[in-house]
C-alpha cells in the first residue's frame, strides 16, 4: 500500500542544499556590498573622510548631493540589516540549529549588530538631510545652533551604530561563533581563526569610546570582515 514516506524524505533532501546555497550566496552578497557605500559615497560626499570635517562643511555637502546621500546609506543600511540573517544562518549551520545556547547567542548578538547598525544609519537618511537643507538657508545664528545639534545627534549616532553595532555587537557574534567552532567543530579551523581575528579586531574599533588607544584601523577590521564572510560563503557553497 503506498505511502508518504518516500516524498516526505525526498522534499527534505531537496530543501537541504538550497538552503546552503541561499545562505553561501547571502554572505558573499553582503560582503560585497559593504564595499559599495564607500564607492557611492565616497563619489557624493567623500566619506568616509568627510567624517572627519567640520559640521558646517558636512552639512553643505549632504546638502549638495542629496540623491548621492541617500543612494548610498539605503544601501549601507541593506548591507546591516543582513547582517541578522547572515549570522542567524551561520549559527544555525555550524550548530545544528538555534536550541542551544551557542547558536541562540550567536543569533542574537547577530541581530543586536543588526539593529544598533541600522539606528545609527537611519538618522543620515532621516534627519540629516532635513538639518542640511535647513542649514543651506539658515541666517548664521541658527545656522551654529543647527551644526551643535548635526554635531550632537552624529556623536549619539555613532556610539549606537558603530560602537555597538559595528563592534561591540558583530565582535560578539563572529566570536562567539568561531570560538564555540574552534571547541566544538561544525565549521573549518582555518575559516574559525581567521574569524577570531575579525572579531578581535572589531572589538579594538571601542577602544577609543572607552578612552582606550586607536589601534585598530577601520578599514582593516572591517575589510577582514568582509573578506571572512565570502570566505564563509565559499565554504558553506562548497559543503551543500
Amino acid at each position: 500500500m503506498p505511502t508518504l514516506t518516500h516524498p516526505v524524505t525526498a522534499s527534505t533532501s531537496t530543501h537541504a542544499p538550497s538552503r546552503g546555497v541561499g545562505l553561501g550566496a547571502l554572505l558573499i552578497t553582503d560582503a560585497l556590498l559593504s564595499f559599495a557605500p564607500v564607492v557611492i559615497l565616497g563619489a557624493a560626499i567623500g566619506w568616509p573622510a568627510s567624517l572627519d570635517k567640520p559640521a558646517a562643511e558636512q552639512l553643505a555637502a549632504i546638502a549638495a548631493a542629496p540623491g548621492g546621500v541617500a543612494l548610498g546609506y539605503a544601501v549601507y543600511l541593506l548591507y546591516s540589516i543582513l547582517v541578522a540573517p547572515v549570522m542567524i544562518g551561520l549559527a544555525a549551520r555550524t550548530f545544528g540549529g538555534l536550541n542551544q545556547p551557542l547558536g541562540a547567542t550567536v543569533a542574537a548578538f547577530g541581530a543586536l549588530s543588526a539593529l544598533a547598525r541600522s539606528i545609527g544609519i537611519l538618522r543620515w537618511l532621516t534627519v540629516m538631510p532635513v538639518l542640511a537643507t535647513a542649514h543651506a538657508s539658515a541666517e548664521p545664528a541658527l545656522r551654529t545652533q543647527i551644526e551643535w545639534l548635526f554635531t550632537g545627534l552624529t556623536e549619539y549616532g555613532s556610539g549606537i551604530g558603530e560602537v555597538l553595532g559595528v563592534s561591540v555587537f558583530m565582535a560578539a557574534s563572529v566570536g562567539v561563533l568561531c570560538a564555540g567552532a574552534l571547541l566544538r567543530g561544525g565549521m573549518p579551523r582555518w575559516l574559525a581563526g581567521l574569524g577570531l581575528v575579525s572579531a578581535l579586531l572589531l572589538a579594538g574599533l571601542a577602544l577609543p569610546s572607552l578612552r582606550g588607544p586607536d589601534l585598530v584601523p577601520v578599514a582593516a577590521a572591517v575589510s577582514l570582515l568582509s573578506v571572512w564572510m565570502v570566505a564563509a560563503g565559499v565554504w558553506v557553497l562548497r559543503g551543500r
